[in-house]
């Protein structure tokens, strides 16, 4: 029963639901969501960005690849000398480096580096004013084409088959976008001049520009989206807190209604093993009635019967019960039916069965004993009778009479009203002559 109970409490609590603690499990979880989705948005808005500089650097470098490549099929180019075009080094030996027209006008030979850049800077005027571009090349003519580290590193990748190369270049001034293609010899007009074969390695296109440029103008993207992020988490976690709240009402007030219920379970259990008690429970000795005293006596006679063991079955009779109602009252005689209720659970264990069967009558049953042991049972039973006798002061003496027999069941199986009709037999014997034997 007791077990019962437990498992029936068990099923209706629900006041672990509404503990405060649960709610960080949601509001972690949509943290960790909303985190993931910025970071993500982020990284992708960073992607973009790198593919869009990478594009326009494609896109510029083909530009200037286009300009080389038509410089290159005219081997002798002459513009204008001006403040915007030097004189180039690279032309100092040639008597051709300067020509003078009819007309007075003053050209000079330009290679197709300077071309390349007067294109770049061209395209740069018109929107792309933070690229740098430069031509570059492992054994340059001209110091000015030197290449840094990150372009010779290029340039030598280039060799190996590599067609672009693209890197965040992290320094202690400035970071720098670079992007870089390599230049290889195709023209037949170049190869002669030059005398380079098909395919070979000339240099590379190198176009770069500062990282903080980029972060400029995403800065709006980013301040966007992280708002956006934070607008949205806190006003999906208020309204998260405002349902787990009316949640946990709801819960507590379930937890209420059930803790009643509970009490009721309590009250209903207790009442139910109680009114169990009562029906197998003499109300005036409390020892077992009749009732219990069956219940009980046929389970040890099952178990006596399947294991084999013998126990004793004694059947007691309160002498003179009739005579002490009539002379004293029937209160008096309740107290020596209870007083022998008292010596009988003296005199026996409690694992022994002990019940008032009727109005003076009274029996036991005891088990795990020897053979021997009905005499000392009796013995015992005479010796706590006359201790009561001796210790009261009365106009009468209890007495009472008991017949007890020794239940052997693999020799003579019986059942329990042939067990009392037997021992009530010698109980009345034992009356009529008031020994036991």
């Amino acid at each position: 029963m007791r077990e019962k109970l437990k498992n029936a409490m068990k099923s209706i609590s629900v006041s672990g639901f509404g503990s405060r603690k649960l709610w960080v499990i949601p509001l972690l979880a949509w943290m960790l969501l909303a985190s993931a989705s910025l970071l993500w948005n982020l990284y992708s808005l960073r992607q973009n960005t790198l593919n869009a500089f990478m594009y326009e650097a494609q896109t510029l470098a083909g530009v200037a690849l286009s300009t080389i490549m038509w410089t290159a099929q005219h081997e002798q180019v002459y513009v204008p000398l001006t403040e915007w075009i030097p004189l180039e080094p690279f032309f100092a030996d040639l008597p051709e480096r300067e020509i003078v027209t009819t007309d007075g006008l003053k050209f000079t030979q330009v290679s197709h580096a300077l071309i390349s850049r007067q294109v770049a800077e061209q395209a740069l005027l018109h929107g792309w004013d933070q690229k740098f571009i430069r031509m570059t090349s492992l054994q340059p003519l001209n110091p000015v084409n030197t290449p840094n580290k990150w372009e010779r590193a290029a340039l030598k990748s280039f060799k190996n088959g590599e067609t672009e190369k693209f890197a965040l270049i992290e320094d202690e001034a400035e970071d720098f976008l670079k992007y870089m293609m390599p230049l290889r010899a195709k023209l037949e007009c170049l190869k002669c001049h030059l005398g380079y074969r098909e395919g070979d390695l000339l240099g590379g296109l190198s176009v770069s520009e500062p990282a903080a440029s980029r972060l400029a103008m995403v800065r709006p993207q980013i301040i966007s989206m992280i708002a956006t992020h934070t607008g949205i988490f806190v006003l999906v976690a208020v309204t998260m807190l405002f349902l787990l709240s009316h949640l946990r009402r709801q819960w507590l007030d379930l937890d209420q209604s059930n803790n009643k219920q509970k009490k009721m379970i309590v009250k209903l259990a207790e009442s139910e093993a109680k009114l169990k008690e009562m029906a197998v429970t003499d109300e005036l000795t409390g020892l077992k009635n009749r009732r219990g005293f069956f219940l009980l006596a046929e389970q040890l006679i099952k178990a006596a019967n399947r294991q084999k063991t013998k126990i004793w079955f004694i059947f007691i009779d309160v002498d003179g019960m009739k005579s002490v109602n009539d002379k004293y009252g029937h209160s008096e005689g309740d107290e020596s039916l209870t007083a022998t209720a008292n010596i009988l659970k003296n005199t026996f264990r409690e694992s022994d069965v002990i019940a008032r069967i009727g109005g003076d009558e009274f029996a036991a049953i005891v088990a795990s004993a020897g053979e021997n042991s009905g005499d000392a049972i009796l013995g015992r039973l005479q010796e706590n009778l006359d201790l009561y006798n001796a210790s009261i002061i009365k106009p009468y003496r209890l007495s009472f009479s008991a017949g007890i027999i020794y239940y052997k069941p693999s020799e003579e199986p019986c059942s329990i009203d042939g067990l009392l009709k037997k021992a009530d037999e010698l109980m009345y014997k034992n009356k009529r002559c008031k020994t036991y034997y």
